[in-house]
């Protein structure tokens, strides 16, 4: 359960290769997810994904992506996933 506006746990990217983002949520929302490049709490913006109940959206990172951690913020309270899968 996530809250309008309210950040995520961060959760750690660096020192992996391959990373993919998994989203889903229980109702339409947009997902906005910030990145910390060096670990200094500096969260920028990478990008905000548009979600669909049921249709869970996968990306995957460009190989040369690099960040120390990322956190995800939604558009509107809802039921909401965001997992990391690293190779």
């Amino acid at each position: 359960s996530v809250k309008t506006n309210r950040p995520s746990d961060p959760y750690l990217m660096t020192g992996y290769d391959k990373k993919t983002l998994v989203l889903e949520a229980d109702k339409e929302v947009n997902i906005k997810i910030q990145i910390d490049i060096d670990g200094t709490g500096l969260w920028k913006t990478y990008r905000t994904f548009k979600v669909t109940p049921g249709k869970p959206i996968e990306h995957d990172f460009p190989p040369a992506f690099q960040a120390y951690w990322l956190r995800a913020v939604t558009t509107n309270d809802c039921t909401a996933s965001a997992q990391l899968v690293y190779e």
